[in-house]
């Protein structure tokens, strides 16, 4: 699918994505009874004019589909001893076509992770790391300065609510709530309930009054289940981790990546998230009572190091 996304990424530059916007007509032709004039989707590529330099790949943005191809590589570099095999390659490239701030910061820290594992790091080459990364962010346009533009940007959201409320509702639309605005927003709402979250469906509590969209998955999570639940989530998490990495430092470095990427996108209610609370289990099953015809097929012989 990242192969596949490059392709049609390289496409879209095409006269204004021309021919990504044909093909998604024709799909949505006999899907949707109503087109959207700049977003195209057809299963395997969406198009949005507002992205049009961006990787949008199999999801509904860049930064979805970033999140999605950095889980991705983790898992190639976990069971392949973190060599940088040819999907690793093409994974990577792909991150970089989605131009997203979390995608970037996650793959930075994994492939500092990658560093550190294999041996090859020392004090000064974390020393000089840090040293590169503070520098990037005042200096690299979607790192610094675009984080304060959403931040200044969410607060002024917040303050005008109420009149954004009104244009949405006339337009049909819900309130695109940005990555800081939705946990300001979600926390004055709940307080003290986000211990424990308030369940799956905490959006019929105020979608009669603001209809907003939330865009932060951290948060998203946290009002659902609580800070508990997050705390779970992690834990089997860093527990699934620690039987390939071994150290805590590296295990802390895992569990931060997986916290960046979720800060921008909505990503941890999603199987791709939820099954790391069971994957854990799954990898202690004895498989020895099923048929040997069964496991000659479906299981073949795994190395100890493999999911």
């Amino acid at each position: 699918m990242a192969l596949i996304s490059i392709v049609f990424y390289v496409l879209q530059f095409y006269q204004d994505g021309a021919i990504v916007k044909a093909i998604g007509k024709a799909f949505e032709s006999i899907t949707v009874e109503t087109f959207s004039l700049r977003y195209t989707n057809f299963l395997i590529f969406t198009y949005d004019t507002i992205h049009y330099y961006r990787n949008s790949g199999f999801c509904w943005e860049p930064g979805a589909f970033g999140s999605f191809l950095t889980l991705a590589l983790m898992f190639n570099f976990l069971i392949n001893d973190f060599k940088l095999n040819k999907e690793a390659l093409i994974i990577t490239l792909a991150i970089l076509t989605t131009v997203s701030t979390t995608a970037y910061l996650g793959v930075f820290l994994l492939f500092f992770l990658r560093y550190r594992v294999l041996n090859r790091g020392s004090k000064i080459a974390i020393i000089i790391f840090a040293v590169i990364f503070a520098l990037a962010i005042p200096n690299v346009p979607f790192l610094g300065e675009k984080v304060v533009e959403i931040y200044e940007q969410d607060i002024r959201d917040l303050k005008e609510l109420e009149q954004l409320s009104v244009y949405y509702e006339d337009v049909e639309r819900q309130i695109p709530l940005n990555r800081f605005s939705s946990v300001i927003f979600l926390y004055e709402q709940f307080n003290w309930k986000l211990f424990l979250g308030v369940s799956n469906q905490y959006d019929e509590y105020y979608i009669n009054e603001f209809n907003v969209n939330i865009s932060n998955g951290i948060m998203d999570f946290i009002t659902k289940f609580g800070l508990v639940g997050l705390m779970v989530l992690l834990y089997r998490y860093g527990k699934l981790c620690r039987g390939y990495l071994r150290k805590t430092e590296y295990v802390c470095y895992s569990i931060l990546i997986l916290l960046i990427l979720s800060f921008g996108e909505p990503i941890l209610m999603l199987p791709i998230c939820v099954i790391f609370i069971f994957l854990p289990t799954f990898k202690k099953q004895d498989f020895s009572a099923l048929s040997f015809d069964y496991r000659s097929k479906y299981l073949p012989l795994k190395r100890p190091n493999t999911i």
